[in-house]
């Protein structure tokens, strides 16, 4: 095994044992049978067997099961949270509003404190979905108090900017955008766009942990 290939065999042999131990436990308390687990790892992670399936679709599987009533269990000491597609949203507006000078400490600790405060729990991998949702509009509605005027901050800075130089095409349309998202409507995601196309006019990177949050249909 080469160094390359060690990290993804490592995942995928968790992943395996972790859909392995979801289906015992499914079993036994919720009867699912073998026929019916078959049939979700056919119609889910597009494979009759996890010997063939691919990494994604172990994930899809594992999302699925979860629905079902699965839950992972952190190992021992284990503190990290664990951010998968229904928690990584929450990570990122814990990020943001770290960004926004809002949040000082923007570790995972932090973090698992906020979410045990909010949610009840100690880790977003025991967060249902629909608890997860809550964590997010909480979050957001907490960032709309302090987002508009972070916008309106890089707009002043664009104008200051223009006035010691004109601005390029580019330049001019992402302003134009981030107003047109400001009178299209008042929400976070709004505000996040506009944001979004102001820090990209005034040439400042976005962290990736952030790019969960950028909707594609509006990217600047």
């Amino acid at each position: 095994m080469t160094t390359a290939n060690a990290p993804a065999n490592n995942r995928r042999a968790t992943l395996i044992k972790l859909i392995h131990v979801a289906k015992r436990e499914l079993g036994q308390k919720h009867g699912l049978d073998e026929p019916t687990y078959r049939s979700i790892l056919l119609s889910i992670g597009k494979s009759a067997s996890l010997t063939t399936m691919g990494v994604p679709g172990m994930v899809d599987v594992l999302e699925h099961l979860k629905t079902k009533g699965f839950q992972v269990r952190p190992k021992t000491g284990d503190r990290t949270q664990t951010i998968n597609r229904d928690t990584s949203k929450v990570r990122a507006l814990w990020l943001f509003l770290h960004a926004l000078g809002v949040v000082n400490d923007p570790s995972e600790r932090a973090l698992a404190a906020y979410v045990k405060r909010i949610a009840k729990v100690d880790d977003l991998r025991w967060v249902r979905s629909s608890v997860t949702d809550t964590l997010i509009e909480t979050l957001k509605k907490w960032a709309m108090r302090f987002l508009p005027a972070a916008v309106a901050a890089l707009r002043q800075e664009l104008m200051e900017a223009r006035r010691a130089a004109p601005l390029s095409e580019r330049q001019i349309e992402l302003a134009q955008r981030a107003e047109l998202y400001l009178i299209e409507g008042e929400g976070f995601d709004k505000h996040w766009w506009a944001w979004e196309c102001f820090m990209d006019a005034l040439g400042r990177p976005i962290h990736p942990n952030l790019a969960v949050l950028k909707a594609k249909e509006a990217a600047c």
